[in-house]
């Protein structure tokens, strides 16, 4: 069955490339920029934290399509530390990082990604029972904790991400858990409000790419699916309008756009690829998204109060073809008329990844 939606999608997407992509009217996406940035094509070295993550999910027809169809001048590179918003109130910056949607696959991986890196980590759900392939007694051991979070109630909210030092928003709807409207949008606005009045020194969104792009293909056929994309868009409007009015020692937030997601092992820093303007995709293994999530909240400062799509850097095309390209799992080529918007991100380390990114005000 998913083959046969796959290839599907693919024609649909061939039929709508001839559509130009245009940005949602009314969202404020829009970047503002301070300096002027150049493309960032550094060498990719095998990045030393690499980790393997793999777990379950629901909603399978919208994210087997993710899986299937969604998806050189060097800036000079100065040291940077780990930087944590600081304590405030209720809030610490050695507590754990609470994910919520842990039984998720996306949620999962960023289970494993915390466990992997030392980190203690609150996995949440509904029914306050994780059941991925990281719910083990010496995870447990390790400072794995189990929480109900319900995003439609705001009052679990609070008592799951208290004491956070920071909150990975990776839930989406599903048939048991809420519709877009009452889990991407009005969900994820309950979770940043939370955040903000307990103090979360910072709040990492884990989004979809093409969610400003209503005429893409990829954007058209998820969006079948209870409007979702329109939903998503609608979620990340609000939440920088939340904080865009707030002071920064409050907290902060990063919103993380994924292309289709894989359940290949991770590649690394080096081998990914960040842009902004959402203005083309690719494919990118969920691993690889659990460790931008956790990484950015090491990284606040630079990494904070940004809007970012992640792709493996050798898929990277624009929305109006990748559909197919994802699909056929193409690669881009030495010889490959190789799009560039001119805001590609791509580094060594994190830290590297993550200089330069335009801030959203």
């Amino acid at each position: 069955m998913t083959l046969t939606i796959s290839r599907l999608v693919g024609i649909v997407a061939i039929v709508a490339s001839s559509s130009s992509a245009f940005t949602v009217p009314g969202t404020n996406a829009g970047l503002r920029t301070t300096t002027t940035v150049q493309p960032l094509f550094a060498a990719e070295p095998v990045d030393s934290q690499k980790a393997e993550y793999s777990s379950s999910s629901q909603n399978k027809g919208r994210r087997d399509f993710l899986t299937s169809a969604a998806g050189a001048t060097s800036l000079p590179f100065f040291f940077l530390q780990p930087a944590f918003a600081q304590d405030s109130g209720d809030s610490s910056v050695n507590g754990p990082i609470c994910v919520i949607g842990a039984n998720g696959k996306t949620g999962s991986e960023c289970i494993g990604a915390c466990l992997a890196r030392g980190i203690n980590v609150v996995a949440t759900s509904r029914g306050g029972e994780y059941t991925g392939v990281y719910n083990t007694e010496d995870n447990k051991e390790k400072g794995l904790q189990n929480k109900v979070c319900d995003v439609t109630i705001p009052s679990t909210i609070s008592s799951a991400v208290k004491g956070s030092r920071a909150v990975i928003f990776a839930a989406s709807s599903s048939k048991a858990g809420g519709t877009p409207a009452a889990v991407d949008n009005l969900g994820l606005v309950n979770v940043a409000k939370a955040c903000i009045d307990l103090k979360i020194p910072h709040l990492v969104i884990v989004s979809s790419g093409a969610v400003t792009k209503p005429d893409s293909p990829v954007y058209k056929f998820l969006n079948i699916f209870g409007k979702i994309m329109q939903e998503k868009i609608k979620g990340e409007d609000s939440v920088r309008d939340m904080y865009k009015n707030i002071d920064v020692s409050v907290g902060t937030y990063t919103v993380i756009r994924p292309g289709g997601l894989t359940e290949e092992p991770g590649k690394g820093v080096g081998a990914l690829e960040l842009n902004q303007g959402d203005s083309k995709s690719g494919r990118i293994s969920r691993s690889d998204v659990a460790a931008l999530c956790i990484e950015a909240t090491q990284y606040s400062k630079i990494a904070g109060e940004t809007t970012f799509e992640c792709y493996d850097s050798d898929t990277g095309k624009p929305l109006q073809t990748v559909g197919f390209s994802n699909i056929v799992k193409q690669k881009n080529t030495a010889s490959s008329d190789v799009f560039v918007s001119g805001k590609e991100r791509r580094g060594s380390t994190w830290a590297e990844i993550f200089t330069g990114l335009e801030k959203d005000f």
